[in-house]
């Protein structure tokens, strides 16, 4: 093995290698295996190459790290693995430590810093961009997919259209601060538009600070720490300074990042783990908080016709707090639910993956989109801006594609 390839944060996962029995239950959730066929990228090919790097019977290489590339991180594995591996802390800890060998690691890191690392940089170039070639955030149903990364819409970005405090149109309960992900300020305004109806509903201010950034999930999720700490300490520095009751934002990676993620990569350092810890209590994913608003009568909602099939985010679903959009959705009056084929699947976005992997990313778009129209669904709810934009990709007015704020938003009544 290379002499300064030192495996510290796999080595720091032996347990949870040593956890697995090998049972290959893995490979009926995993999307790139179920698409392309390959033992290798399934949780139990992932530990034994792992396993192998830590025993030397195995050398790095580009095609091994390519492999943990080549990874959606949905973290279904993490689910059905009956030996409760947490696939969570292995495959962005060999992302980590094996970034020197990945064939696309220049590619990232370069894009990284020059977006999320450089923020009034890029809040520069968005602006410019979307200007000229933006799209009419109108039409949700017409974002797409686009070549080096996320849509942008035409008056990005949206941050600097919002006011920094919104009160709640009754009594005030609470206070929130909002978190609007390099989603919502990029691409789905109306997705934060709608978490901010639905949260001033429920009788909590609104605080939305100009200063924040990206919460560091890209950088975590790509092997590249040295930056994603730096953006994760700002962003702990942020928002531990405001007086609020709770932190959540409309999409589910940022609030999952913050519940779970700042705890790997800070691991070493005992006075940020304080912090993220007390902080980590406020930080709430929204479903959550738009279901204990229904539950004691502070948000009620219209009846609606709809039938509708449901997609929630990866990170509601296997990771950290669980989604509630099914529970609040099951307490609607004439909302049909209608159940898919392999609903608990990743849609095939993957922040960054639909971008180094288009080809792969696309076709399990596909198969999101035929298993939703088999049903006699109208419209398929998810959970998160990023799958929305991946599935009206492929959908081809097949299905209207609808994030659960924004249908909720449309029947609140108060």
């Amino acid at each position: 093995m290379k002499p300064n390839l030192l495996l510290n944060n796999i080595r720091r996962r032996v347990d949870e290698l040593n956890k697995c029995v090998n049972c290959g239950l893995c490979q009926a959730v995993c999307p790139t295996y179920i698409t392309e066929g390959y033992e290798g990228k399934t949780a139990r090919g992932k530990i034994e190459l792992l396993k192998g790097l830590l025993n030397n019977t195995i050398e790095p290489s580009v095609a091994l790290a390519d492999v943990f590339d080549d990874c959606l991180t949905c973290y279904a594995c993490q689910s059905v693995c009956p030996a409760g591996v947490r696939t969570e802390r292995l495959w962005t800890s060999a992302r980590e430590d094996l970034a020197e060998f990945a064939s696309s690691i220049m590619k990232k890191r370069r894009a990284l810093n020059w977006t999320i690392g450089k923020q009034r940089l890029f809040k520069f170039y968005v602006r410019n961009y979307g200007l000229f070639f933006g799209f009419n955030p109108a039409y949700p149903e017409r974002t797409k997919m686009v070549r080096y990364g996320l849509p942008v819409f035409r008056g990005a970005p949206y941050l600097r259209r919002l006011p920094e405090v919104i009160e709640p149109a009754k009594k005030t309960v609470g206070a929130v601060g909002l978190l609007i992900g390099c989603s919502g300020n990029l691409s789905a305004p109306w997705a934060v538009d709608a978490a901010i109806k639905l949260l001033t509903s429920a009788g909590l201010r609104v605080i939305i600070p100009k200063s924040q950034g990206c919460c560091g999930a890209p950088a975590i999720n790509n092997g590249y720490w040295s930056l994603a700490c730096r953006l994760a300490l700002k962003t702990i520095d942020l928002f531990e300074s405001l007086d609020i009751d709770y932190i959540t934002s409309p999409d589910a990676t940022c609030t999952a990042a913050m519940q779970n993620d700042y705890g790997e990569i800070f691991y070493d350092d005992d006075d940020v783990m304080k912090r993220w810890r007390v902080l980590r209590l406020k930080v709430r994913q929204m479903s959550g908080i738009i279901a204990e608003a229904l539950n004691d009568g502070r948000l009620r909602f219209k009846s609606d016709g709809r039938r509708i099939a449901l997609h929630d985010s990866c990170h509601n679903t296997h990771l950290g707090e669980p989604g509630r959009w099914r529970e609040i959705l099951s307490a609607l009056d004439n909302i049909r639910i209608v159940e898919m084929p392999n609903a608990a699947l990743c849609c095939g976005f993957g922040g960054s993956y639909a971008v180094f992997h288009p080809g792969t990313s696309e076709l399990i778009a596909q198969k999101k989109i035929a298993d939703a129209s088999q049903t006699d669904a109208d419209t398929l709810l998810v959970g998160s801006p990023g799958c929305q934009i991946r599935l009206n990709s492929v959908a081809a007015q097949k299905i209207q594609v609808k994030l659960a704020l924004e249908l909720l938003t449309e029947l609140c009544t108060t």
